[in-house]
């Protein structure tokens, strides 16, 4: 009888653990290589929006005006530090209920509106020389106070209000209302010393479907956002950076601060929280030559 040759148990035991041991190591390398995939696209993301507020810093500083005075509001906690003044070129004092700095300051360079408004009955963008300049993290809808929100549904915003002197513009926005453009020249602003940031300090709210609001947004995700200047140190002879803690506040308390360049700090965190820790970053603008 003719002979047939096949597999015998033995080797088809060998060949199924060696298909069984290939499938495990593919498996592990494919959850790798996913793995690796997901941080660099949480890396990318949060690249792409140190970037964009990092070109936004650059590009507003680059026109920083130092009058009318501009201020800038520390973080600190509410309850130890409540009465703590901490001024930057600074006039009155303001409440700090957020977790985070903010800073406001006057620019020039060239603004234009994001919604149209009225101009001798004609529907127009507003546009301008010179605004008035916020950062800091918004007053988010639903939470009282972001120190408790979420890191990753955080969102620093910057809103500018053109300052523009031509009075046939409709309605009648005043520099200390919430508005995209204020009806007042800077020269009129800086002899008549109307500049009041209290409501202007405020954490603004911030409301996605509506277009103004939504001109402000700069990047979700961003936390700790704190602000230090340069101050020169006497006893160690050296450049430092304060404020460094909350325990520093008193001691600017009531003080104009003419500073040489500031210091922003600021954690990313990426929208699927990747990388649950987030990324710091550091960034330094100059303010005199």
């Amino acid at each position: 009888m003719e002979m047939r040759k096949g597999f015998t148990l033995i080797e088809l035991v060998v060949a199924v653990a060696i298909l069984a041991m290939v499938i495990s190591f593919s498996t592990v390398v494919f959850r790798v290589s996913i793995k690796a995939h997901r941080i660099a696209s949480a890396n990318m993301e949060i690249m792409q929006k140190m970037r964009a507020i990092t070109d936004q810093l650059n590009a507003d500083f680059a026109g920083v005006i130092s009058e009318p005075k501009g201020k800038i509001r520390f973080k600190r906690d509410a309850e130890s530090y409540e009465d703590n003044k901490l001024h930057y070129i600074g006039t009155e004092d303001v409440n700090n209920k957020i977790g985070s700095d903010s800073i406001l300051f006057f620019a020039n360079g060239d603004f234009q509106s994001t919604g149209q408004y009225d101009y001798e009955g004609t529907e127009k963008t507003v546009t301008g020389t010179a605004a008035c300049i916020y950062y800091g993290l918004a007053e988010v809808e639903g939470y009282s106070d972001t120190e408790k929100l979420d890191p990753k549904k955080k969102v620093l915003v910057r809103r500018q209000t053109i300052i523009t002197g031509d009075d046939r513009w409709e309605p009648d926005n005043e520099l200390d209302a919430l508005q995209e453009y204020c009806k007042e020249s800077l020269a009129y602003l800086i002899a008549d010393s109307l500049f009041d940031a209290n409501d202007l300090m405020e954490p603004p709210p911030l409301d996605t479907r509506d277009e103004v609001d939504l001109s402000m947004y700069m990047a979700k995700g961003v936390d700790d956002f704190t602000i230090q200047f340069d101050e020169w140190d006497s006893i160690s002879d050296k450049l430092e950076w304060v404020p460094i803690d909350e325990t520093e506040f008193s001691k600017y308390e009531n003080e104009r601060i003419v500073a040489r360049a500031l210091k922003f700090s600021f954690k990313i965190y990426d929208s699927r929280g990747v990388i649950e820790k987030g990324r710091r970053f550091s960034h330094i603008v100059y303010l005199l030559d």
